[in-house]
């Protein structure tokens, strides 16, 4: 028994072996864990790297929407679409529904992958056009506070969304028989301002409850103003002259008459000429600036008409909207026209308004941008001839009225350093109304009509006689945003410095072709 315990030499070989199993083990664990660990450093890569390739072409899609705001609607944007497109050592698939009424974003989705691997990761992200378009107003400044042309007065409808960099000035308590009798302007979307919101005397609030004024209206449901950062303006877009076709600029006074996809335009004091819209929808008439209306090296436009197509008309001076035909220099009558203006083609023969706008628009395929670097008006007096003079009842020392009773805007308008105005507002008689159908960029605010003085916003105890609550002269006017605008625009209207997209939404959807690990 003694010899047995004291004889090891078996016992040393099983410990030796059972160590070398142990060290066998872990070798194996340690090996197994490195390429585990390898293979999920790999996976990491690889899904790191796809979502880098499904990145990339997001911004592949960006960097063409920033160069051309509606390149969504592009035969290149098609042909970017549905294929798979290399990017360093992987590829890219992106998709994209295109914006409508009814959903005014861009809905871009992209799909990333490595040459090599089998895993794939897919962005999908939701971009919003930013633009001043978005608004039916947008103003810079208005004038100071004792003047009323600044003001959102009796009759004013704006049917979307309105922004004033300056003060927020309403005014009417009482107003003329407009809009079913109600005074005071009434606001259908959102407003905004910069400066400050000031409700002068009298002003009040009505049952109606898109009346925003919180001090009287405490119904459910008011739309209220709210102050906000300036925005940033429009530039004269110079690329506009760039991008025009020679045959399409034009030096000095311009008279353009618009008749679907023609156009007839008669040039200083030359002779009248027919030419199709331009292929890439950019007219611009260059020239001389500065207050002389008629002069033949002035750069302003006439214009009127009913357009179909796509068309930007800008003037580094003045636009004049007509009631008849500009580029007839027959001697104008002394009856002022019932109608006149500029409107698509579209809208022809259709009862529009307000609330059938939405409808009405999304079967619309007519846009008209007007792009002055000064002013746009509604042309008032008188009428031009072929001698770089114009007619006028010099007999009389008056002048002719031309501007229509009604009068129709169907356009997304700029006035740079400028209004949108009637000119000389407060002459002349009391006529119908103005309806634009587009957005209003403006400089400052500019007059449509002629208001008695302030006193008439007063409450009525102060007893003011009834006539001078009327508008005295010039129009009423009807604001409503072409809700296109929320991601469209005219040809190259503003330039990718004042128009783009901005994503407001991420977010990484499960693919449906590879599993996630």
């Amino acid at each position: 028994m003694k010899r047995f315990v004291n004889n090891q030499k078996g016992f040393s070989i099983v410990i030796v072996l059972m160590l070398l199993a142990l060290l066998m083990i872990l070798g194996f664990a340690a090996i197994s864990m490195a390429n585990n660990q390898t293979r999920m450093v790999s996976i990491h890569q690889q899904r790191e790297q796809a979502l880098q390739y499904a990145e990339a072409g997001i911004h592949r899609y960006m960097a063409e929407l920033s160069r051309d705001p509606n390149f969504y609607a592009t035969t290149a944007s098609s042909d970017m679409q549905d294929i798979d497109t290399v990017y360093e050592d992987g590829y890219f698939r992106i998709s994209c529904s295109d914006p409508s009424i009814d959903n005014p974003y861009i809905i871009l989705t992209s799909t990333g992958w490595h040459k090599n691997s089998e895993f794939k990761r897919t962005v999908e992200i939701k971009l919003q056009k930013k633009d001043l378009l978005q608004n039916a107003i947008t103003t810079n400044t208005g004038s100071d506070v004792l003047w009323y042309t600044n003001r959102y007065i009796r009759g004013d409808r704006i049917y979307g969304p309105l922004h004033i960099n300056g003060n927020l000035i309403v005014s009417g308590k009482v107003g003329d028989n407009f809009a079913g009798g109600e005074g005071g302007p009434r606001f259908y979307g959102k407003v905004t301002y910069s400066g400050n919101y000031i409700v002068e005397p009298g002003s009040w609030f009505a049952v109606d409850t898109t009346w925003y004024n919180p001090e009287y209206n405490t119904v459910d449901g008011a739309v209220k103003p709210e102050k906000v950062p300036a925005t940033g303006m429009y530039s004269m877009n110079e690329n506009l002259k760039l991008e025009a076709d020679s045959d399409y600029i034009f030096q000095g006074r311009t008279c353009i008459y618009l008749n679907g996809t023609s156009m007839t335009i008669r040039n200083k004091n030359g002779s009248s000429v027919t030419k199709t819209i331009p292929e890439n929808g950019i007219i611009y008439v260059k020239g001389n600036t500065g207050n002389n209306k008629w002069g033949l090296e002035t750069a302003n436009v006439f214009i009127s008409g009913v357009l179909e197509g796509r068309l930007t008309i800008a003037a580094e001076n003045d636009i004049y909207i007509t009631a008849g035909d500009p580029t007839d220099w027959s001697q104008p009558s002394t009856t002022a026209p019932s109608t006149g203006g500029v409107t698509y083609s579209d809208l022809v023969g259709k009862t529009f308004t307000p609330e059938n706008a939405e409808s009405l628009m999304a079967d619309c395929n007519d846009m008209l941008g007007l792009v002055a670097n000064r002013n746009i008006r509604i042309l008032h007096y008188n009428w031009p001839k072929g001698d770089g003079d114009y007619y006028w009842k010099r007999s009389l020392i008056t002048h002719y009225d031309v501007a229509p009773y009604n009068i129709n805007v169907h356009a997304a308008a700029a006035a740079v350093t400028g209004s949108f105005e009637y000119e000389e507002h407060r002459d002349g008689p009391k006529k119908g109304d103005v309806t634009i159908v587009g957005s209003i960029i403006q400089n400052r605010t500019g007059p449509l009509a002629g208001y008695s003085v302030n006193f008439a916003d007063l409450d009525n105890f102060f007893d003011i006689p009834d006539p001078l609550h009327d508008r005295l002269s010039g129009y009423g006017r009807t604001f409503v945003h072409d809700p296109r605008m929320m991601y469209e625009s005219p040809p190259s209207f503003a330039g990718p410095k004042h128009s783009g997209w901005e994503m407001v939404e991420w977010q990484e959807v499960s693919n449906p072709v590879v599993a996630e690990p």
